[in-house]
């Protein structure tokens, strides 16, 4: 049984479904035993019980050209063998329970009796003494005989609305002496309001299930194994035929949910990386327009800084020269080279005279120290010299070359 399965019963024409449980297509459903065919069999231990008892109840068919699908159900292990409830549902008689099902959108995957469920719904009501009684039960459908020798059935009778009950009971308890041998009726116990009463026995009444305490009971039985199941031969193809169905379309789904994220991948990504590529197309557009006009505004910083820096412009060079010059030197050129210029970093060309070596050298070193503030305003000081001249005097030429740009 499928553990999900929904529990219903079919009374009075109408579909009765178990409130408390799951929303599944799928039901164990209770019927009758007026729909039913029911008989109790005694089955050799050598013999399978459903092909035992399947002549026994193809004899009472209400259509004997139609085969029977029939559940067996053991209710006590003897010596001799099995002690069984045999029953059947004849598919002809049961029409208006498929167009039920079909207009509910059910799928029964087990049919059960109904008066099982009534019965274990009164159990506790009914004596524990191992003599024989009777219960009976009564729904829109008919009345349902049970014999019970203790707590084995050995007779189960449905009576139709309209036929003789009377009649019926005693043919129950024939049918009970057969089975069970001969023993005197305890009592009869009548569940719910049946109108019901006899002189075999003494008659007690209780109070009856109900429809929800019996589904409540068949609901138990289904979580029993080998419990009574009479879903005919053609249901139980269907039942497979839709699970199948309902299989495949769940795959097909699953599959059809990986193709599409298999397309969505080698089809998205390229997409994706698309519109990721022109994105970052866009933004180094962007950068590279900012980056000009950082460029521009940087490049016109520098033109401003070069000729607002008057720390290295010609009067403050030529101050600065002069005031380092030693007596006894006489200078024959300047050249001075704004920084950035045509030459490059910019500087100082001097040449001239001197009276000594000595004097040109202390010369270069206090043009090498010169200093604007805290930097050190010549990165080369380059002397050419000294050389000798007219007059026993010292030529020389003296270069000195600004820091480059950015390293001051």
């Amino acid at each position: 049984m499928v553990r999900e399965s929904r529990i219903a019963a079919f009374v009075g024409g109408e579909l009765h479904l178990l409130q408390a449980g799951t929303n599944s297509r799928e039901v164990v459903l209770a019927l009758p035993l007026s729909r039913l065919i029911v008989k109790m069999v005694k089955v050799p231990h050598d013999a399978d019980p459903s092909g035992f008892c399947a002549p026994l109840l193809q004899e009472i068919n209400p259509f004997p050209d139609e085969p029977l699908s029939v559940g067996c159900e053991v209710v006590r292990e003897t010596e001799n063998g099995s002690v069984v409830i045999a029953a059947a549902l004849p598919e002809g008689s049961a029409d208006d329970i498929g167009e039920a099902l079909d207009k509910a959108r059910l799928n029964v995957v087990r049919i059960d009796a109904l008066a099982f469920g009534e019965l274990r719904g009164i159990w506790d009501s009914l004596s524990a003494s191992s003599g024989r009684k009777m219960v009976v039960t009564g729904s829109e459908d008919g009345v349902s005989l049970i014999v019970l020798d203790g707590d084995q059935p050995v007779s189960v009778r449905a009576v139709a609305n309209g036929c003789g009950l009377k009649r019926e009971v005693m043919l129950s308890l024939l049918e009970a002496e057969d089975f069970g041998g001969a023993k005197e009726l305890e009592e009869i116990v009548v569940s719910g309001d049946v109108d019901f009463d006899s002189p075999l026995a003494p008659v007690r009444r209780i109070p009856g299930v109900g429809i929800e305490r019996a589904l409540e009971g068949i609901k138990e039985r289904s979580q029993e194994p080998m419990t009574l199941d009479v879903l005919p031969a053609s249901w139980r193809e269907f039942l497979e035929e839709t699970r199948f169905k309902s299989k495949m379309v769940r795959y097909l789904a699953v599959a059809g949910t990986l193709w599409a994220l298999v397309m969505g991948v080698l089809f998205g990504v390229p997409v994706a990386y698309g519109f990721m590529t022109d994105y970052q197309k866009e933004l180094s557009r962007r950068h590279r327009k900012q980056y000009s006009q950082v460029s521009a505004m940087r490049e016109k910083v520098k033109l401003v800084k070069k000729y607002s820096d008057h720390d290295r412009g010609a009067l403050e060079m030529m101050k600065a020269l002069s005031d380092r010059l030693p007596q006894g030197i006489e200078l024959n050129s300047w050249n001075f080279e704004r920084a950035g210029g045509e030459d490059g970093d910019g500087g100082l060309r001097i040449s001239g005279e001197a009276d000594s070596a000595d004097l040109i050298y202390d010369f270069k070193d206090a043009m090498s120290e010169l200093k604007a503030g805290e930097d050190v305003v010549f990165a080369t000081v380059n002397l050419h010299g000294p050389t000798a001249g007219r007059g026993g005097r010292q030529r020389f030429d003296l270069e000195c070359r600004y820091l480059a740009e950015g390293a001051q």
